[in-house]
């Protein structure tokens, strides 16, 4: 294309030092065509520095409204407008060497280079704006239990991968369906190579949707192993990491273990941080009482067991109940308080009182079904230590009180030496007895 100006030198309408201008430059065609692109590349720079100073401004109002402004964010916030605003001076240069007057050759010479800038320019402004984003993300309340840094990385990729295939497509100039279309062995032969990412992938949006998993949760789940001396090795301890394919476990005998993501949604496991977060955690023991330690408890006995505080009004009750009911009766036909019912109402008021355990969560005492190893009875409540040492503390400041005070009652505890007897006074007791009765005799 040859340049033509004559136009516009013959309009009236031209001013005359434009047309001293073209008169000047009509010797030398190419440097018109170095004039017009420096032209408009100066016009979309100045036009860039304005939007740049106002999307600066808007940016930082935004972010620091909702989150700290650190160094890291204000540098990817920069990084990012200045991707952005540097488009518009290539696409302007690249609109405007189409105009008549340039060479033909010239426009095309450098028009896909062009775009092609124009394609990383806007590749790296989604780039730091996912970036960005994931730095406000890490300064919520929650960024530390949720990490999304696997899927960010992902998405970034994705974009890449997108401005890659729209470059090509520009260069052989096909759509990008129909590149796509093209690419489909290929594609059937990255999807067998990345299914494992893809799995993994699918995995991690699931696990940070339902919140299945946080960093700091408390995890148990069986692990198979593979040449070790143990088939199968259990996985107990708190999550330190998760990325998009692993995720990492320090057990409590601060080992390291870890597992593919994909084993959180495939295979079952339990999750503490419910308790945890619930204040409360389990006690759940049972006491083997010796079957033949359970007998009625005497008239004699009963106002012993007055003594205890939490047990008083419970026995003045029973007692006046009892004598109502038993009126007119045979002692075949009367009731009587148990040794081993006395020791259950006793154990379930002494953990309502304790201000160790929460009153306000199930909280109950009951017998299971007698064994050969004697009557199993159960304890069911809540600590308000949720942490392990100290949940293990009230656990057995319970167990050794109960354990202590369980003679008061005449009852015994099944082990294996308990027929071993000896005799105190002229009453017969377990070796070792911590606490005895004057009197032992049945109503």
């Amino acid at each position: 294309m040859k340049m033509d100006y004559s136009k516009l030198i013959q309009d009236d309408l031209t001013a005359e030092w434009v047309k001293n201008i073209i008169q000047k430059l009509s010797p030398y065609p190419y440097l018109a065509d170095i004039l017009i692109i420096l032209s408009s590349f100066a016009a979309g720079a100045l036009v860039s520095l304005m939007l740049f100073w106002l999307l600066r401004r808007i940016l930082n109002r935004f972010y620091s409204r909702h989150c700290e402004m650190n160094e890291a964010l204000q540098g990817c916030i920069r990084r990012m407008i200045v991707s952005f605003v540097g488009c518009l001076p290539v696409m302007l240069v690249g609109y405007c060497v189409w105009c008549d007057g340039i060479h033909e050759w010239v426009a095309v010479l450098i028009c896909k280079p062009l775009w092609g800038i124009v394609l990383v320019l806007l590749s790296l402004t989604l780039s730091y704006a996912i970036k960005s984003f994931g730095l406000w993300y890490k300064q919520q309340r929650h960024a530390e239990q949720r990490p999304i840094d696997g899927l960010l990385r992902l998405a970034i990729s994705f974009v890449w991968a997108a401005a890659f295939i729209l470059f090509i497509s520009l260069l052989l100039e096909k759509s990008p369906i129909y590149l796509l279309s093209g690419l489909g062995a290929v594609a059937a032969i990255l999807l067998l190579l990345l299914q494992h990412t893809i799995h993994s992938f699918v995995a991690s949006v699931e696990i940070n949707a339902d919140h299945l998993v946080e960093i700091g949760d408390w995890i148990v789940m069986e692990s198979e192993t593979f040449g070790g001396i143990l088939d199968r090795q259990e996985i107990d301890g708190i999550v330190t990491e998760i990325s998009l394919h692993t995720v990492k476990v320090r057990n409590w005998d601060r080992t390291l273990v870890c597992l593919p993501i994909c084993d959180l949604v495939n295979k079952p496991f339990i999750n503490f941080s419910a308790m945890e977060k619930g204040g409360g955690r389990r006690i759940k023991k049972a006491f083997l009482i010796d079957q033949r330690s359970i007998r009625f408890l005497s008239r004699e006995e009963v106002e012993i067991l007055k003594e205890f505080d939490i047990l008083k009004d419970y026995l003045e009750s029973m007692g006046s109940e009892l004598i109502q009911y038993n009126m007119g009766r045979s002692m075949f036909n009367a009731r009587h308080l148990t040794n081993l019912g006395i020791f259950r109402i006793y154990a379930k008021r002494y953990l309502e009182q304790n201000p160790n355990v929460r009153a306000d969560l199930t909280l109950f005492v009951r017998e299971l079904a007698p064994k050969d190893t004697g009557v199993p009875l159960e304890i069911y409540c809540f600590s308000r230590e949720v942490q392990w040492v100290p949940y293990e503390e009230v656990q057995s400041e319970i167990t050794e009180h109960l354990l202590a005070v369980l003679p008061c009652f005449g009852l015994r505890v099944f082990q294996r030496n308990s027929d071993i007897h000896q005799k105190v006074d002229a009453h017969v007791d377990v070796v070792g007895g911590a606490f005895r009765f004057n009197s032992m005799n049945n109503p």
